[in-house]
């Protein structure tokens, strides 16, 4: 998508949206309201936006401009023609880009909020517009958010339907709810109420929950085993979770790399270490090799495990691989940030960097991962992943032999990656 195609503009308490051959209009607090249509003839059609509204806001502050030598010879011209009695000339306004534009209305619309309902639904990474519907029914009980995020979450996604529009129609089921604890609300919503479950429920990060996870937490929450490790646990992420869902992968990994993967930030919106784990299970079931009885404590030793396996399953594979039909990559690149299009392009950057990025080629062929070669500002190795909701994140990026690449280049990058997402 052009990145000039992309815009966004905040006016008459409406956010407009401009996408490719799509216009989409979201009402501001409390109206919150969502229409769009594909062309000039089409008609509005009810949506719910894949991507965040309530934006981080933190306005930064501009250095005030000191004056150089360069700058004597205009004044001194100035002086010279104008009078001294003369109004001071008006300065002059840059022009802002899509990008800026963009951050400008969605403040916009954040500031139409309440500000305790935007603090509630910020930490949030999508589902935005049932969540502030939610909080328009339940008013002063909009505290469960504050207590069980996760819970509200769930109990958004149960009345969505019957919270849409400007006027939803009162739902008696909801009207219920209000009044009652947290065990009672999971239970009216088929989830186990436990004490240790409601618990667990209590420390599951926002920024972690989808409808994905939400879906699997009746299974999880009933599952004593999953449970005793939750107890343990001083909060819970994607991460974390995505391994507690799945026994067998779950028996590879100790407490203390459940503790690693709690205190990782990446991992509230993306399940790497569990991710990284299956690759593992999946490479070593084709090679023969045994590691049922292996029990991990720290990531590098899992991919110092992976980039073993990998080199003998590129081998063992490397006919299927070849086969893989990459889709067209999800952010087009540029001259710095090349997508790497086939399974040959993997091996050769995995090759040139000393990295396992070859074994990403199922991934990046089902359609979830997208690798890039970075040649500026420095030479390094990225991966986008697409996270529980549609979006597309900054997964790894790392120079040669996995090291961290500098804070200029991880700038680089998610300044590319915002100017063509929303």
């Amino acid at each position: 998508m052009p990145a000039d195609r992309l815009d966004a503009r905040f006016k008459q308490e409406t956010l407009y949206v401009f996408k490719v051959e799509e216009t989409q209009l979201i009402k501001a607090w409390p109206d919150l309201t969502a229409v769009r249509k594909h062309d000039r003839n089409a008609r509005w059609l009810d949506f719910e936006p894949d991507y965040p509204l309530i934006r981080p806001y933190r306005p930064r502050r501009k250095p005030k401009p000191k004056p150089t030598p360069a700058d004597a010879p205009q004044q001194l011209a100035l002086d010279l023609v104008l009078p001294p009695d003369a109004p001071p000339l008006p300065a002059s306004r840059p022009r802002l880009t899509p990008a800026q534009r963009r951050k400008r209305a969605f403040d916009a619309f954040r500031f139409s909020c309440p500000k305790p309902v935007a603090r509630r639904i910020e930490p949030f990474r999508g589902d935005h517009l049932p969540l502030l519907r939610l909080l328009r029914a339940l008013g002063e009980r909009g505290d469960l958010f504050d207590t069980n995020p996760a819970l509200g979450y769930c109990l958004a996604l149960a009345f969505r339907q019957s919270l849409a529009g400007s006027r939803p129609e009162r739902d008696q089921r909801l009207d219920r709810l209000k009044g009652l604890k947290q065990a009672e609300i999971m239970a009216a919503l088929g989830l186990p109420d436990s004490k240790r479950a409601v618990k667990a429920m209590g420390k599951i990060r926002p920024a972690s929950m989808s409808r994905d996870l939400a879906s699997g937490l009746k299974r999880l929450l009933a599952d004593e085993a999953a449970l005793q490790v939750m107890g343990h646990l001083s909060a819970l992420n994607l991460g974390a979770l995505t391994l507690l869902l799945d026994p067998q992968l779950r028996a590879l990994a100790t407490p203390v790399l459940f503790e690693a993967i709690v205190a990782e930030p990446q991992e509230a919106y993306f399940p790497f270490t569990a991710r990284r784990l299956a690759d593992i299970q999946q490479m070593a079931d084709a090679l023969g090799v045994d590691i049922s009885r292996r029990r991990f404590r720290e990531r590098r030793r899992l991919d110092a495990l992976y980039q073993d396996l990998a080199r003998d399953y590129t081998r063992l594979e490397d006919g299927r691989l070849q086969a893989c039909r990459f889709p067209p990559p999800p952010v087009p690149g540029t001259d710095q940030i090349v997508p790497l299009r086939a399974p040959q392009a993997l091996v050769e950057e995995g090759r040139r960097q000393h990295n396992c990025v070859a074994g990403y080629a199922e991934r990046v062929a089902g359609g979830d991962t997208y690798i890039y070669r970075v040649l500026a500002p420095q030479r390094a190795t990225l991966s986008l992943v697409r996270w529980p909701g549609g979006r597309w994140q900054v997964g790894e990026l790392l120079r040669a032999g996995n090291h961290p690449v500098s804070a200029m280049t991880r700038r680089a990058v998610q300044t590319w990656l915002e100017t063509h997402m929303l």
